[in-house]
């Protein structure tokens, strides 16, 4: 089976029964965490290692999140990893989001500047989008000193690239083409 279909499916179980029992926002908030945990290598080996007992992937994943996630979350780790899907739970968690921001119509905002930008910015940057979409905005910010300044904004699947190393390479192209 394709595993993007197997991921798909759990992400849209877990998210209707976060509907059913109004859970959905709280759920998401622990795929997030759950999500960046899977991505440690350690964490992602462990998950992967299939002499380990499911039992024992169960009380570690619990020691590890009980009292910092929903009971809900616990109980679907536990069917993934009697499943032998909890390889999957990264993509799973991704999945689970995608699905909670289309639903509540959330958009993916990603801002990439060369410093850290202060909480008023934030919220002029957020507050421009929201409006100009005509939704809510969930924001992400990257540090990239590579851009030397300026910024890059990336809304779902457009990206505005204002930063200085773009222009940069604008300004050599130009004067190479020139020079021919």
């Amino acid at each position: 089976m394709n595993t993007n279909r197997i991921t798909v499916r759990y992400a849209k179980a877990l998210f209707e029964l976060a509907l059913e029992e109004k859970k959905a926002e709280q759920i998401n908030n622990d795929m997030l965490i759950i999500g960046e945990t899977a991505k440690v290598p350690d964490f992602r080996r462990f998950l992967e290692n299939p002499v380990i007992f499911p039992s024992k992937k169960q009380a570690v994943f619990s020691g590890i999140f009980k009292g910092k996630v929903n009971e809900l979350s616990l109980r679907f780790f536990k069917l993934l990893s009697e499943n032998k899907r909890e390889t999957y739970l990264r993509s799973i968690a991704r999945n689970y989001s995608e699905l909670y921001r289309k639903f509540y119509g959330i958009k993916s905002v990603q801002l990439t500047t060369t410093f850290k930008i202060d909480d008023k910015l934030r919220k002029e940057i957020s507050d421009i989008i929201s409006v100009e979409f005509k939704t809510k905005v969930e924001m992400s910010e990257q540090i990239k000193e590579e851009i030397i300044g300026g910024f890059v904004l990336t809304v779902e699947n457009l990206q505005y690239d204002a930063s200085v190393a773009t222009k940069l390479k604008d300004i050599k192209k130009e004067l190479l083409k020139a020079q021919q």
